[in-house]
């Protein structure tokens, strides 16, 4: 791998590392608050509702207790209370006296309560104390046929025990199915004797309170019910009126009233919900939504923190391969002058005029590739010089080997001269007389040949011609007489075997300077061969 991809690798790494660990743990600790947050915002909508529906229930029985207070002024203002027994009336199989309070009729009368019902939207009855029963005598609470509900009867149950000894019953009940608020409240006349009692009721789940709950939104597809104890939806987007107490979430949440619970919807996508138990209303107020939902902010979030990581990653990136490539634009530069280098050309600069250290470089090498230039032509030349001076020895050499070629062949001749020499001394016929012999004859002949009147110049050659004939005799007779002395220190034998000797020496060294002129010129051969692998042309000079 080049540096140069190693240099962008490192910065790409030393760049991300830090912003992937930052980006990671941020994401980290934003996501798991946020999912904290939603699951927050989804129980204090929980908390809201139950908050809002308390309120409701407050604002009502404090408004049920001012309307009961309010009535009770206004029956007291009709007058004193009476019974006319003369007038007894039939109302739900009871025979009753009809009933005054001034000049007012209560039973079997409706006005005092449809006065109620028409300003204030206040369900009210009347009911009137016989044997110990309280028989409702007045009403503007209607059946689903439009007809009043009168001719009941209250004779036990816990509102009864209250009202029959002359206290304040508060709460809910149902009226034609639906939840009011109530307030039963007993009547005495002037002697302070229970004669009967009124019933104030308010809608519990008004109009306006179920609208608002129904409206409330959790997050983007979240959303708010309100389950009775049976199990069935008082308030649901989709299922109001339907029934989940076959659900095992529901169960859970009937169980348990109050607390969360995460279950799979029929789709399969999981929820998840908190729950709340209203005990006056007997209300399960549940807020949900998908838990795929609470995680998108995140995986916003994290799409958001991606977005941002490719970014700063494009832009390391771009940084990076600015970068090297401006880091490495001098270190491309010699790279491509040692490429030259390694193929002999010495020639060639680094320029780089920025004043940095890779100008150091530059004026080094360049400096270093002068030296080796001007290095290797001195070497060139000093090879050029052994190259000659090898080749003139190995010729000098050559001449020396003929000559002693020559001189042995010559001691070879005076050796068999001096063998003949020893033969001839030693042995019965003696040559040399033999010699003398025809030198006398031939001086004879010459005598003879004298004329009798030779010219000066005949007489003149003759006597040039014994002379010598005579001289030659006089150096054979001289030269046969050393040749028999054998008793002479030094003779010619041992001179033959000396020059013997010193030709085996001479031979010798001829040789092993021969060995050397050969070592010297493959040193010089060798010298040559790797100065050329430069491929260095010096200006005046031809490269052999």
């Amino acid at each position: 791998m080049k540096a140069k991809i190693k240099l962008f690798l490192w910065f790409i790494t030393i760049s991300i590392i830090p912003l992937l660990i930052m980006g990671g743990f941020s994401y980290y600790l934003i996501s798991a608050k946020i999912s904290r947050q939603y699951e927050e915002n989804i129980n204090n909508i929980n908390m809201g509702i139950y908050n809002m529906v308390d309120t409701q229930q407050k604002v009502l029985m404090q408004w049920m207790d001012s309307s009961a207070t309010a009535f009770s002024e206004k029956l007291q203002g009709l007058g004193p209370i009476r019974f006319d027994h003369s007038a007894m009336v039939d109302i739900g199989g009871y025979k009753l006296p009809t009933w005054y309070i001034g000049n007012q009729k209560i039973t079997g009368d409706n006005t005092l309560v449809d006065i109620l019902i028409s300003k204030q939207k206040l369900p009210a009855t009347l009911f009137q104390l016989h044997d110990n029963k309280f028989i409702r005598v007045s009403s503007n609470v209607r059946q689903p046929d439009g007809n009043r509900i009168v001719g009941t009867i209250v004779d036990s149950g816990p509102i009864y025990e209250k009202i029959i000894n002359g206290q304040v019953w508060r709460g809910r009940g149902s009226v034609e199915g639906i939840m009011h608020g109530m307030i039963y409240q007993p009547i005495f006349d002037n002697h302070n004797n229970l004669v009967g009692a009124f019933v104030l009721g308010r809608r519990e789940q008004e109009f306006e309170l179920l609208t608002a709950i129904k409206n409330i939104v959790v997050g983007e597809t979240g959303f708010v019910a309100v389950m009775d104890p049976e199990g069935v939806f008082i308030i649901h987007p989709t299922s109001q009126g339907k029934s989940a107490a076959n659900l095992a979430w529901a169960q859970e949440i009937l169980r348990k009233k109050n607390g969360s619970v995460t279950y799979s919807d029929s789709n399969g996508r999981e929820k998840i919900a908190y729950y709340k138990y209203y005990e006056p209303w007997q209300w399960y107020i549940i807020t949900g939504s998908f838990v795929s939902e609470i995680f998108n902010t995140t995986r916003e979030l994290f799409r958001g923190l991606l977005f941002l990581c490719v970014v700063v990653i494009m832009l390391s990136a771009g940084i990076a391969y600015a970068m090297s490539i401006t880091f490495f634009r001098p270190i491309d530069a010699l790279i491509e002058v040692m490429k030259q280098v390694r193929k002999g050309n010495l020639t060639v600069k680094l320029h780089h005029t920025q004043n940095d250290e890779y100008l150091v470089v530059a004026t080094a090498l360049n400096d270093m590739l002068d030296t080796i230039s001007l290095l290797i032509g001195r070497l060139i030349n000093n090879s050029s010089k052994l190259k000659e001076a090898s080749l003139n020895l190995i010729d000098d050499i050559t001449d020396s080997r003929q000559a002693l070629t020559i001189m042995e062949t010559g001691v070879d001749n005076l050796r068999e001269s001096v063998q003949l020499s020893h033969q001839l001394a030693e042995g019965d016929d003696d040559p040399t007389q033999e010699l003398l012999a025809d030198i006398e004859d031939i001086k004879a002949f010459i005598i003879q040949l004298d004329p009798e009147t030779p010219s000066l110049e005949t007489q003149n050659a003759l006597q040039t011609l014994t002379e010598m004939v005579d001289d030659v005799r006089n150096k054979f007779l001289a030269q046969a007489a050393i040749d028999r002395n054998i008793n002479i220190p030094f003779t010619l034998q041992n001179k033959i075997n000396n020059l013997d000797i010193e030709l085996a020496k001479l031979q010798l060294l001829t040789k092993h300077i021969s060995s050397s002129a050969n070592s010297l010129d493959d040193i010089a051969l060798s010298l040559d061969k790797d100065v050329n692998i430069f491929k260095l042309d010096i200006p005046g000079k031809a490269m052999e």
